[in-house]
């Protein structure tokens, strides 16, 4: 318990740990914060041993067709930094009263560098006719509740600073974890003149209406001269005038530059996108020889 009042508290999320802030009430020297409660430096586990908070929802937006973003306030004074390439777990009760949980990776605008996080997170999910999480968020109202779970994942954002090129292969919606690592590197190419790090984006869909965020990525690719985008379509129709066709080795090979120096390559998508990539990407000659010797800096990023 605190022995001294305090105007306002923060409580921060950051990759390294736990950040708190006490704002005083009046200029003084403390001579102590407080003294501990029954209790202190205990865990309790909750939901098998996962630590969840409850959200309520602020706003639900429509991507496309079958996407959407919900913005999930955190309760009272918590604040949480998600860090790059880390994902949460939603947890929320079915019609039926049971639990139903599921990984997502929050997302955030890709170039606004005045947008922080903290307060809220947002979730871009494509929801399915017959998912189980999808029947729940689809009925989703603002003022409803979930759970949300602390952030998870093994995924170095380091890897983004030591690359010289970075490709990103995504597939349908495998495309939100590359958001925050698009993000995160046009943002550093902003701060530095030298060395900029080039970012390409592989992105696989069916047709042109699965395309997330398409007018924000041919933005971005007209802003930036080190970010580009292809876009590869399986069901193209008759209009289209891109490339065509499924993830394969001819496919990466066409649209994979021949760079010579570091790069990183991460892979999202469906399970059988995500192997057939990664089996192509690391064990064709054509493509290991073409692309250049990476293997010491190659990483898959698991949404």
């Amino acid at each position: 318990a605190l022995e001294n009042p305090v105007k306002r508290s923060k409580v921060l999320l950051i990759e390294t740990g736990l950040q708190i802030t006490l704002e005083k009430s009046k200029e003084a020297i403390w001579d102590s914060l407080g003294v501990l409660l029954p209790g202190n430096g205990e865990m309790t586990p909750r939901c098998g041993g996962m630590y969840y908070m409850t959200c309520s929802v602020k706003t639900v937006e429509s991507v496309n067709y079958n996407t959407k973003i919900f913005t999930l306030e955190l309760p009272g004074a918590s604040y949480m930094v998600i860090p790059t390439g880390q994902h949460v777990r939603v947890k929320a009760k079915d019609r039926q009263g049971e639990w139903v949980e599921r990984s997502y990776t929050p997302v955030l605008p890709l170039v606004d560098s005045y947008h922080s996080e903290g307060a809220e997170v947002k979730l871009m999910v494509k929801l399915y006719s017959n998912g189980a999480m999808s029947s729940i968020l689809s009925s989703l109202q603002t003022g409803d509740t979930v759970e949300l779970s602390l952030p998870m994942g093994n995924f170095s954002a380091s890897l983004l600073d030591t690359s010289d090129h970075v490709i990103l292969i995504a597939a349908g919606s495998g495309f939100t974890p590359m958001i925050k690592l698009i993000r995160k590197v046009c943002l550093r190419n902003c701060e530095i003149d030298m060395n900029q790090t080039t970012i390409k984006v592989l992105f696989f869909n069916k047709t042109v209406e699965d395309i997330l965020w398409w007018d924000k990525l041919q933005a971005l690719s007209e802003q930036s001269p080190n970010f580009t985008v292809e876009h590869i379509l399986s069901r193209g129709g008759s209009g289209w005038t891109g490339t065509r066709g499924r993830v394969s080795r001819d496919v990466l090979q066409d649209h994979m530059s021949p760079f010579t120096d570091n790069q990183l390559i991460c892979v999202c998508g469906p399970t059988e996108f995500t192997q057939l990539t990664i089996r192509y990407v690391t064990n064709d000659i054509k493509i290991y020889v073409q692309v250049c010797v990476y293997v010491a800096m190659y990483h898959q990023l698991f949404c």
